[in-house]
Parts: C-alpha cells; structure tokens; sequence
C-alpha cells in the first residue's frame, strides 16, 4: 500500500491529471483507507481553487529584481548538469 508520504509526494500529478493509472489505482486505494490524506486532498484542491480567485497582480519591481540576483546566484553556485545514458 501507498504510504502517506508517497501521496504527498504525488498529489499534484493525481490532481493535474498527469498521473499513470497504476500509481493512480494506488493513490485511491489509500484515500479509501487514510481519513486524513483525503482531508489532505480536499483541502489541496480548495487550496488551488480559491488561489485563482485572488487578482493577479504584477511583482514590484525591486522584488523582481532581488528575485533575479538570487537567481542568478543559485545558478552560478550550482553543479552542472550530468547527461544520462
């Protein structure tokens, strides 16, 4: 059986529709079983609904450019890609 950490870890593939059908036949054998990972669910999906409801608005701009140093930075002190065989 599927672990509640599992679940958590997939929850946005089972609800973006982007999950395979045998992990998805998991997942909904243990919300059938787990009481409070599907009040996780209900509430993750609530989460979402009520978020595109709030006005979007565009990042001001000294935040924007922190943001971008901070990316940048990231990227500078990260290793570089390896390619898989």
């Amino acid at each position: 059986m599927m672990s509640c950490h599992e679940l958590a870890e997939l929850l946005i593939d089972y609800v973006s529709g982007e999950m395979p059908e045998e992990h998805r036949e998991r997942f909904e054998r243990h919300l059938q079983a787990c009481e409070p990972c599907l009040v996780y669910l209900r509430t993750y999906r609530e989460t979402i609904f009520l978020s595109r409801k709030l006005p979007v608005e565009p990042l001001p701009k000294a935040c924007e450019h922190r943001l971008r140093a901070v990316i940048a930075e990231m990227l500078k002190e990260a290793p570089p890609p390896t390619e898989s065989a």
